[in-house]
C-alpha cells in the first residue's frame, strides 16, 4: 500500500486498490479509486467525481500511472439514499469492471467493462450494462451495451453521461 501513496497527492484519499493481470500479460498492475480532498469544496457544491488510476509496473518494478478518469466514479453522496455509488472493481486478465449503483425507491446500477488492447497500448470500453428497478412496482429495465455499440472510446475518454439513460416509464 506504501507504494500507492504517491499517486493520492494533494489530500485526495485512496478509496480502493483492486491488483490483478490489467493487459493480459501475466503482470500485475493496480486500478486505484482515489476520493478527492473534502477540504475547499463549498456545500453548496455538487461534490466532485472520484479519480480512477491505471498503474502498471515499469521494467523496475516501479508503479507508473498510465491513464486516469475522472468522469467515472460519482461522488460519495451522488448515490441518493442508497448511500456511496461506488461498489466494486474486479480484475479479469485483461480486463476490468467498475461497479456503481444508487437510487431510492428506483434503483440504478451500472458496471463498466474496459479491455487492454495490446497494439493500441490503452484500455477501451467493450461492454457497458445500465439498469434501473423500481422497488414498489418491481418494474426494471436493462441496456446491454457491447463494443460494437459503445464505439472506440479509451479509458481516459470515457464518459458515462454520453451513454444512452436507462429509465422507466
Amino acid at each position: 500500500m506504501d507504494d500507492l501513496k504517491p499517486f493520492a497527492a494533494g489530500g485526495a484519499k485512496i478509496l480502493e486498490s483492486t491488483s490483478g493481470d490489467l493487459k493480459g500479460d501475466g503482470s500485475t498492475g493496480v486500478v486505484l479509486i482515489l476520493a478527492p480532498p473534502s477540504a475547499g469544496v463549498p456545500e453548496s457544491t455538487e461534490a466532485p467525481f472520484r479519480t480512477v488510476k491505471i498503474l502498471v509496473r515499469d521494467n523496475a518494478g516501479k508503479l507508473q500511472e498510465v491513464v486516469s478518469n475522472a468522469r467515472l466514479v460519482p461522488c460519495a453522496t451522488c448515490g441518493g439514499i442508497a448511500g456511496d455509488p461506488y461498489g466494486y472493481t474486479r480484475i479479469e486478465r485483461g480486463n476490468f469492471t467498475v461497479a456503481i449503483g444508487g437510487g431510492s425507491r428506483e434503483r440504478w446500477s451500472d458496471e463498466f467493462t474496459f479491455t487492454y488492447v495490446a497494439a493500441r497500448k490503452n484500455w477501451f470500453v467493450t461492454h457497458a450494462i445500465r439498469r434501473v428497478e423500481d422497488q414498489d412496482t418491481g418494474a426494471r429495465k436493462v441496456i446491454d451495451l457491447n463494443a460494437g455499440d459503445l464505439g472506440d472510446i479509451a479509458f481516459g475518454d470515457f464518459d458515462p453521461s454520453r451513454l444512452p439513460e436507462v429509465a422507466l416509464p
